[in-house]
């Protein structure tokens, strides 16, 4: 059996998406090593990151690696517009193609395709995305690739049901798998260990309410602040020693996120870290006491299964799979009730009981996100086929 890969993702060296793509394969290739693989790259620079994750996957003996240089925007205009080049002939032919996400795609009618799909917040939130990403994903057509597809993997039961929904697809045609959560993401008690971290980032020696995630509205971080502001006049002495902190990459509004902080009475007790190192996430992770993730919609949620895995209690929404994949480790909120996440604040904060049982709840909870087990569970949807 011979499996195609497109691995274009990988070039983006960073994100969500990224990272899925890259623990996946890492744990994927070696359990196929009996199949021939195919890997399909496209661009012309690659970051420092990028490089190296994508020789790597190519050391594997089952591997072959099939690099191309075709100008990004001729690429995706011709498999928009063409349907050309086929990616599978790129591949010299293949039995099953597997894309890791959806992009600009074309494949031939005799090769079986598998497409993961993350979610559907480009179909219910559009007002999220800016003018350009619509026109991306109106231009991509999910839709049809879904329907093109042999077998849709949806990274969560919501996400599944999202697609079924809006897509109409045959039940049997999506399968849901669960994407994994890293190991380095664990507690850490070594103070010299966080010391450092907290010395890297210049951060003081505080409390922090924390939240992960890229600096966008869909991730509803100005509800965290909100929150925090209300809280801390509400409970002025009991918020005293809280700092907030927020860290992840500036997306679309970021502009009008930094305004509010500026405009803050709190202001010299926040703080924003833009540029981290995946590496340190663990760390960050654990320099919390409270973890906020009042996101308005996931498809699966990495930050809010990393932070359970770090063993921080968790306020998170009570949408999408949010729920689904913490389930009881975490206190669930409104994200759009400013008073559900203050009153979610209060309770941790007031109560170490509660505290301590989602702490170990979240650390239960995470036993089963495991890259491994992704890995056998997608290759099995690929060979199904």
């Amino acid at each position: 059996m011979i499996i195609g890969i497109d691995a274009r993702v990988l070039s983006e060296g960073s994100g969500g998406i990224f990272g899925y793509a890259k623990n996946l394969l890492e744990h994927l290739l070696p359990l196929a090593k009996r199949r021939q693989i195919k890997l399909f790259v496209n661009r012309c620079h690659y970051s420092p990151q990028a490089k190296t994750v994508i020789a790597n996957l190519a050391k594997n003996e089952n591997v072959k690696l099939y690099r191309y240089r075709f100008p990004n925007k001729f690429l995706n205009a011709s498999l928009r517009f063409r349907a050309w080049p086929k990616i599978d002939k790129l591949l010299g032919g293949c039995d099953v193609l597997f894309f890791p996400t959806m992009l600009y795609s074309a494949w031939s009618d005799e090769t079986k395709a598998v497409l993961t799909m993350h979610d559907l917040s480009f179909e219910f939130y559009p007002e999220f995305f800016t003018l350009r990403q619509r026109l991306w994903h109106r231009l991509v057509e999910p839709r049809q690739l879904c329907q093109k597809a042999d077998r849709i993997i949806a990274v969560s039961e919501s996400t599944r049901a999202d697609l079924l929904e809006r897509y109409q697809l045959a039940p049997k045609k999506v399968r849901t798998v669960y994407s994994g959560i890293n190991p380095t993401f664990r507690p850490i008690v070594d103070r010299h260990v966080l010391d450092a971290i907290r010395n890297k980032y210049y951060l003081p020696d505080v409390k922090y309410i924390l939240q992960v995630g890229t600096l966008e509205p869909r991730k509803n971080a100005m509800g965290t602040l909100a929150a925090w502001e209300a809280w801390k006049l509400q409970n002025a002495v009991e918020a005293k020693d809280y700092h907030l902190l927020f860290v992840g990459h500036c997306g679309w509004k970021a502009r009008d996120f930094f305004h509010r902080i500026k405009g803050s009475n709190f202001k010299d007790k926040i703080h924003v870290r833009c540029d981290v190192n995946h590496s340190d996430l663990p760390g960050l992770y654990n320099l919390a006491s409270i973890f906020v993730y009042p996101s308005f919609y996931e498809g699966f949620g990495f930050p809010v299964l990393e932070a359970a895995s770090c063993g921080v209690p968790i306020i998170t929404s009570a949408n999408s799979s949010l729920g689904e994949m913490i389930g009881n480790a975490a206190l669930l909120v409104d994200p759009y009730r400013i008073d559900d996440i203050v009153e979610a604040m209060h309770c941790l904060a007031s109560n170490a009981n509660l505290t301590k049982i989602l702490r170990a709840e979240g650390l239960a909870r995470t036993v089963d996100f495991d890259w491994e087990r992704t890995a056998r569970e997608t290759l099995n949807a690929l060979e199904s086929i």
